[in-house]
């Protein structure tokens, strides 16, 4: 069941990843006049720099518990969409840099580290109340890292798949800059491409600037 499940996730997301891809070139254009399928789209190109930090993991899609992060992330938002009521800005995050201490037996005791880069190719975020000041907002994204050796040692795997579930608040900050502020739960594991796959799940606090 739980390798069922992981496959059908990871299934999920490439199939999502590629509906977006093959949505009609007129779906993102910047024409506002109304579109058969009930989606509207703009591009918004703008920038950002995210740090991420998590100071503790815990037991349960994952079984390592006790490990902690930091990573530094470029992200690259290029679309607003709209679906009836619905509001969704689409981007992608680059990790620059992922710092990983984890328990070598998955519980306490001596650690090991990892350091890995990484692509987020889908990040999708939700306003709650777009047209304030400050404004709540939930978030989404899946994406992947390359570590610099396998996690597990030996028998796990080197490349990981990240999926993460969150949200927070943006408000202004300098200018034309915006703050977000927020909380998020993330998953990594290799989806069983390793002969171990313990899998992370970790308390995700984040600090991001969007620039003009």
């Amino acid at each position: 069941m739980y390798s069922l499940l992981k496959t059908v996730i990871v299934v999920s997301f490439f199939f999502l990843a590629t509906l977006l891809c093959a949505l009609p070139q007129q779906a993102f254009s910047s024409n506002t006049d109304p579109e058969p399928i009930g989606l509207n789209a703009e591009t918004d190109f703008k920038f950002g720099v995210s740090t991420i930090y998590s100071p503790d993991s815990f037991a349960a899609w994952g079984k390592i518990r006790n490990s902690s992060s930091f990573s530094v992330r470029g992200q690259f938002w290029y679309s607003r969409i709209t679906y009836k009521n619905i509001k969704a800005r689409l981007g992608s995050e680059l990790i620059l840099s992922h710092r990983l201490n984890y328990p070598i037996n998955g519980a306490d005791g001596p650690e090991d580290t990892r350091i890995g880069i990484g692509l987020i190719p889908l990040h999708v975020l939700l306003p709650m109340a777009d047209s304030k000041p400050i404004h709540p907002f939930a978030t989404f994204s899946a994406g992947g890292i390359f570590l610099n050796d396998k996690l597990p040692q030996g028998d796990g795997a080197s490349f990981n798949y990240l999926l993460s579930i969150g949200g927070g608040i943006e408000l202004p900050f300098f200018r034309d800059t915006g703050l977000q502020i927020g909380y998020s739960i993330q998953h990594m594991s290799n989806a069983n491409t390793g002969e171990q796959n313990p899998g992370i799940d970790s308390h995700m606090f984040f600090i991001s600037i969007q620039l003009p």
